[in-house]
């Protein structure tokens, strides 16, 4: 991975959105975490949000690129259109999607609402956020996408989302949410892709996004006229 390169696109990025990190990380996968939650954050603008960023400290962006600490003690985005308001969080604490009390920690969080993550030290330990609260989720590899990748995603998707992995039910309305997904900067085996039709013929609701360091490019230069979650052509 060209970190020296990812790195010149996230600064130029942030920069052209007016938003300052507190550092940009020099450890790969923290650095791939912020490009993600980045890309999340482009992918409400090009869907109409109006996209602000909350608890800024010293008018930085500070964000939570590990899973110890307290959300509140870090830096999260706003999006809002009309009445629909959600929040981003960067390696957000969630409740597993069967009640086993289970926690797992996803590399961005899309949060119902803003009520739902404490704003402040509570008066009981915040443990994690409510599965029902969760609207979407993504996790970052720096991976080439093989087969036993995607089966490890489709294992956290089962944990968390599960019932992203059955038909969507006649006459739910469509959102403007990405599906569960999978941001890699490796390339998509040919085994790869014959999987992924498997999952499209077995209806799961997730995303590949293959190749990221391209993706991340075109919005650094403002050619992204589209969501990546919408234009990548695994999108299942």
């Amino acid at each position: 991975m060209n970190v020296v390169e990812i790195e010149k696109e996230l600064k130029a990025f942030i920069n052209k959105h007016s938003v300052q990190f507190e550092h940009l990380a020099v450890r790969e996968t923290a650095l791939l975490e912020l490009g993600a939650l980045t890309m999340a954050t482009e992918h409400y603008r090009l869907t109409g949000y109006t996209v602000t960023v909350e608890n800024a400290i010293n008018g930085l962006f500070v964000a939570k690129l590990s899973s110890r600490g307290y959300p509140y003690n870090f830096s999260w985005f706003k999006c809002v259109k009309g009445g629909e308001l959600f929040e981003i969080h960067s390696n957000l604490s969630v409740m597993g999607g069967h009640k086993d009390e289970a926690v797992y920690v996803v590399d961005v969080a899309v949060v119902v609402g803003d009520d739902k993550v404490p704003k402040a030290k509570p008066k009981q330990k915040w443990v994690a956020l409510d599965n029902k609260a969760l609207a979407t989720f993504a996790e970052v590899k720096k991976l080439v996408v093989y087969p036993m990748l995607l089966a490890q995603f489709i294992g956290i998707v089962h944990e968390i989302a599960p019932s992203r992995l059955k038909k969507l039910k006649t006459g739910l309305p469509a959102d403007d949410h990405f599906p569960p997904s999978l941001i890699t900067l490796g390339y998509l085996t040919a085994t790869s892709g014959k999987a992924l039709k498997g999952f499209a013929k077995r209806k799961f609701r997730v995303c590949v996004v293959h190749n990221f360091d391209m993706y991340l490019s075109q919005m650094r230069r403002g050619e992204a006229s589209k969501s990546p979650f919408v234009t990548v052509q695994t999108i299942l």
